[in-house]
């Protein structure tokens, strides 16, 4: 579902959509760590999460496919990335919980990585839509 929602956003407008997604993501995290003692919460929240989660990826491949002029490995840059990404979220977690800081301690993390994706998804939109953009990627 997130995909499917997701293409279509990044039909209309791709950095927005990311944008949006990324921001989704973190607000979904920081409210399910608040929330996980809810049962339903969390079952509602756990999927909330994997649409905010897949929502971005259409966007994100068209966005690296097109920052490499459609070579044609650029696709398992974003792949890659992702696994990077599961790797480090799942250290971070982990010296969260050993730290003491609780079961709920990962999702707090995995917020604070989604906040951070979104700061850096915002500041690459502009980059992209400015005049002075020397390898432009062309915003969808």
């Amino acid at each position: 579902m997130g995909n499917l929602v997701g293409g279509r956003a990044a039909d209309r407008d791709r950095d927005r959509a990311l944008i949006l997604a990324l921001l989704g993501l973190t607000l979904t995290l920081a409210l399910f760590g608040l929330l996980a003692e809810s049962s339903t919460a969390s079952v509602v929240l756990v999927f909330v999460m994997g649409v905010t989660g897949f929502a971005g990826v259409p966007g994100m491949i068209t966005r690296v496919t097109d920052c490499a002029h459609g070579a044609a490995l650029a696709a398992s840059a974003n792949v890659s990335a992702s696994n990077v990404g599961n790797a480090l979220g799942a250290w971070l977690g982990g010296l969260a919980i050993s730290a003491g800081l609780g079961y709920t301690s990962p999702l707090y993390v995995g917020a604070g990585i989604a906040l951070t994706s979104t700061a850096v998804m915002v500041v690459a939109a502009r980059r992209a839509r400015s005049p002075r953009a020397v390898d432009r990627v062309p915003a969808k």
